[in-house]
């Protein structure tokens, strides 16, 4: 079976649009490797738990959820991130997931980030922008993104 490609983010997509690109570039992805979407439940910010105490609960349901997709490169979404270009993220995906046959799975925090220890259990920190994003708005980017990786790696004339 190929490696798979895995998403795995907090909460549920809200916004319309995103719903229907990350849905439409899914099906594109899925022509080239298998990929999925993973979800944990995003913790309510109703005012009882401290932004440090949300993160770290989101951090140990992702962890678990990573700790299920076995043989994974890990590749977190962080702002701190190291920007890579599409070029860069097609060369990632191929040596680390395609060429070495493993699972890799992209990770995106909730509005607080991700917690110390998804980002220490990352083999890889990128950054989408070093502008803020909307949450439904970066799991669109980072869809489409993979699917451009892929169109790279395959010589398809998506890219250009």
């Amino acid at each position: 079976m190929k490696a798979q490609l895995v998403l795995l983010w907090p909460g549920r997509t809200t916004a319309e649009y995103a719903r229907a690109g990350i849905s439409d570039y899914l099906e594109r992805i899925r022509r080239y490797r298998p990929c999925r979407v993973l979800r944990v439940a995003a913790e309510r910010h109703d005012g009882h738990y401290s932004a440090a105490h949300r993160v770290e609960r989101e951090g140990v349901a992702i962890l678990r959820r990573i700790d299920a997709v076995s043989a994974s490169h890990v590749v977190a979404l962080d702002a701190a991130g190291e920007l890579v270009s599409s070029r860069r993220l097609a060369e990632l995906v191929r040596l680390e997931g395609i060429e070495a046959g493993r699972n890799m799975v992209f990770v995106l925090g909730g509005p607080d980030g991700l917690s110390s220890g998804v980002l220490k259990r990352a083999d890889r920190r990128i950054g989408l922008s070093r502008m803020t994003l909307p949450h439904d708005m970066a799991r669109l980017v980072l869809t489409e993104q993979i699917y451009r990786a892929l169109t790279i790696i395959h010589r398809h004339p998506y890219d250009r």
